[in-house]
């Protein structure tokens, strides 16, 4: 295998693909990227047997063959060679030699037959959207998903299509995120894995023409974009029945000016440890909202301008989870809707619409 490609080009290529390969493993061809010529079109994997990564690149001078590269090593060689054109070439001793103006340096690699078999994205059974759109779902989505693996299902997001419109949902017990969008496509779900997600999200265009097929088959999702494959396995398993809890029917709306909220919210985390998890204390009132807590780091107490027409409450709150959501909601004015009970959970919906609703679950005030 021969080839002569753009320095920038191919690197962007590789990162991306690596991010799939195995950090160690097994099989060691897995912690390796598999190129595969044929007409001058290079295509790079990289594979886990959780979640693997295709794309595809123009070279030129090109003589078809695949072989193996460690991803670490080729990454850290090719980052350091000179900019410009790189020409790569595979010798019958699987050497890989990496050429660039006056550079020249070389590495052992593997066959291509060492690989294993990637799973294939079958883009028949699927559904398409714009890339910017599914970008947003996972982003308002995925930063409630659960960091431990307690309940395996809340480890990843539930993609779940009813009645024509998709709902993505995050929760980890204590939080719910739900993001929605109009869909015309057949009922069903499946669980994706944040990893997945988060990975995803890196690669997705902010573009509004560009679109991204989603293909379920089996134990298997696929991402088909560009010049991208992302395949993932699934998360197994029944997910928390979530829609009784998000009825936005309670009359007690509060509304709130996020970026005000950001930055008081930013300014208590200063002092508010999350190895302790004290509550922060909310106050709301006709027209302010006071907001304080006593650790053992200090103490805090701001207020924030608010409009609400409701009797005063006080309610205690995860001030990370609180930030997490407003962040999330990535618009100029939220709403709180409460019952006025201490011990019922919070949700925050958009001012206008009703694309998302995040559900936040008190704290006891001592």
């Amino acid at each position: 295998m021969k080839f002569n490609c753009d320095k920038d080009i191919f690197l962007e290529a590789i990162l991306t693909t690596s991010k799939a390969s195995a950090a160690k493993s097994t099989i060691p061809a897995l912690e390796g990227i598999l190129m595969e010529l044929e007409n001058n079109s290079l295509s790079m994997t990289g594979y886990n047997l959780e979640i693997g990564i295709k794309t595809s690149i123009s070279v030129e001078n090109g003589e078809d063959g695949g072989t193996v590269i460690n991803a670490k090593r080729l990454c850290e060689i090719v980052r350091k060679m000179p900019s410009g054109s790189l020409e790569i070439s595979v010798d019958d001793n699987n050497s890989a030699s990496i050429k660039s103006g006056r550079s020249k340096m070389s590495i052992m690699c593997m066959s291509a037959d060492d690989y294993p078999q990637v799973p294939q994205a079958n883009i028949e059974n699927g559904f398409t959207m714009p890339q910017k759109i599914l970008k947003s779902m996972i982003v308002q989505t995925k930063y409630a998903c659960a960091v431990t693996d307690a309940k395996p299902v809340f480890t990843g997001c539930l993609f779940e299509v009813l009645d024509n419109v998709l709902s993505v949902v995050g929760m980890d017990g204590l939080r719910i995120a739900v993001r929605r969008e109009p869909l015309t496509y057949e009922n069903t779900k499946f669980i994706v894995p944040a990893k997945t997600l988060d990975e995803l999200s890196h690669l997705l265009s902010d573009e509004e023409d560009k679109n991204i097929t989603v293909s379920i088959e089996k134990n298997q999702v696929s991402f088909v974009f560009g010049n991208y494959t992302m395949i993932s396995r699934l998360i197994n398993g029944e997910f928390f029945d979530f829609h009784k809890y998000i009825q936005t029917d309670n009359t007690n709306y509060i509304e709130i000016n996020c970026s005000d909220m950001i930055d008081t919210l930013e300014r208590g985390m200063l002092v508010i440890s999350e190895k302790v998890k004290l509550p922060l204390k909310c106050e709301f009132s006709s027209d302010t909202l006071t907001l304080s807590c006593v650790t053992a780091l200090g103490s805090y107490n701001d207020q924030i301008n608010i409009k609400y027409g409701g009797e005063p409450f006080t309610i205690g709150l995860n001030t990370k989870f609180l930030l997490d959501a407003v962040k999330a909601g990535d618009c100029s004015e939220i709403k709180f809707v409460m019952t006025g009970k201490s011990i019922e959970p919070v949700l925050i919906v958009p001012k206008e619409g009703s694309e998302f609703t995040f559900l936040i679950m008190p704290m006891r005030l001592k």
